[in-house]
């Protein structure tokens, strides 16, 4: 069985959206996913750079409508935030879910718009790495209670699962090494298949069931005519990075036509290896998109 979920819009709620970027609408397709029958429901993090809510207090707003559905940041940056506060954040969210809460991190692109972030909040750039590790590591001792202890207390006693995003070969290391999941945005198949032996074979070096790390990954597709759809998904990624697509499209995994193409493509980074899939709709017909997919369900139960 493959997990399959989605990204909630909150980039398109402001470039499609009413400009208000009002995450009400994100709150009732939440809970339309988890009707039906989506294993979970992303939100991804910026400040400037991409303008969208707040993805912790949306996902606590998800978590108060919904009961089955996992909630998770795809990914957040913890570079940007306090440590200690972070931990509250999460625990709170952890708690309100009833253990329902995936905690995915990265460093973040570099690019001018997440350089500016970090300016804003007067953290760390060229540090956002290294950095991430050193606050996922001190969650995780609030979590617990090593010395201090974190209120309110979350689901489990050792917090909710990282995952860690990024396929840099130091990542691979971190994540087979401290991590609970590997989230990549996913070029290829082939490509994710390589990256996901790397962290087996770091978390066998450090004497870890390389099993206990779910293997994950960030994918984006448009269904429809094969012309259309590729000019939507073209389109999609320039309003959401505010680049050409031939660099987005060099940097993620990304596909645009029918829905025998795009399932079987997905269908190859299962067999490569894929656990859990977050899929975001690169268009904005969101809704057409996500009946689309809740109708081929049924081939990754």
């Amino acid at each position: 069985m493959t997990k399959i979920g989605i990204l909630l819009p909150t980039r398109e709620a402001v470039f499609y959206g009413d400009k208000s970027g009002n995450p009400r609408p994100l709150v009732d397709l939440a809970v339309k996913a988890e009707e039906m029958g989506f294993d979970s429901v992303w939100a991804g993090d910026s400040l400037l750079a991409r303008p969208r809510s707040e993805p912790l207090a949306l996902l606590s707003a998800v978590a108060a409508r919904t009961k089955k559905v996992e909630l998770g940041t795809a990914v957040l940056l913890p570079a940007l935030r306090n440590a200690e506060q972070l931990a509250q954040s999460t625990a709170t969210l952890d708690a309100l879910s009833g253990g329902r809460f995936i905690l995915g991190i990265g460093g973040g692109p570099d690019t001018p718009g997440v350089r500016t972030d970090f300016k804003l909040t007067g953290m760390n750039f060229p540090k956002r790495a290294s950095q991430s590790v050193k606050i996922a590591e001190r969650l995780r001792s609030l979590w617990r209670g090593d010395k201090e202890q974190m209120y309110p207390l979350t689901h489990n006693s050792d917090g909710p699962p990282i995952w860690m995003g990024g396929a840099g070969p130091r990542t691979l290391e971190r994540t087979g090494r401290l991590f609970d999941g590997w989230f990549p945005l996913a070029t290829s198949p082939e490509t994710f298949r390589s990256g996901l032996r790397s962290v087996r074979q770091a978390a066998d070096d450090a004497g870890r069931s390389s099993d206990s790390i779910t293997a994950s990954a960030y994918l984006t597709v448009v269904f429809g005519e094969a012309d259309k759809a590729q000019a939507q998904l073209a389109e999609h990624s320039e309003l959401y990075y505010g680049v050409p697509y031939e660099q987005i499209s060099r940097a993620q995994g990304s596909i645009a036509g029918s829905v025998e193409k795009v399932v079987d493509w997905l269908d190859e980074f299962v067999s490569a290896g894929v656990e859990h899939l977050c899929i975001r709709f690169g268009c904005e017909d969101i809704s057409g998109q996500l009946e689309i997919l809740a109708g081929v369900l049924h081939r990754y139960k």
